[in-house]
C-alpha cells in the first residue's frame, strides 16, 4: 500500500500521519523533529512492514526518516533510541 497521490508531497503533522495511516511506516522528507521524534515532514510515502525494509535499502542515504505510527511492530518501546555496534 502507499499514500494517495493527495498525500505524496504534502506537509502533514505527526497527528495527521498517525490518524490517516495507522500501523503503518511513514516516510518524509525535510522533517521538523524533536529529538527522535518526527513533529511533521513532507510525506514521502506510507508502507506495511513487509515493504518498508527493501524501501529502506532502495533509498538509502536520502535522509528521510522512517517511523511507524502505531507501537505494535515495536512492541510497545517509544521514545527510544536503539544503537547496534558491530566493531
Amino acid at each position: 500500500m502507499t499514500s494517495t497521490a493527495v498525500d505524496i508531497d504534502k506537509r502533514l503533522t505527526w497527528d495527521e500521519m498517525v490518524e490517516k495511516y495507522p500501523d503503518m511506516w511513514v516516510v518524509v522528507k525535510d522533517a521538523e523533529m524533536d529529538g527522535p521524534d518526527v513533529l511533521s515532514g513532507t510525506l514521502v510515502a506510507v508502507k506495511p512492514d513487509d515493504e518498508i525494509d527493501s524501501f529502506q535499502i532502495q533509498t538509502k542515504g536520502s535522509g528521510y526518516k522512517y517511523r511507524r505510527t502505531t507501537e505494535g511492530f515495536w512492541n510497545g518501546i517509544t521514545g527510544s533510541s536503539i544503537v547496534i555496534s558491530v566493531d
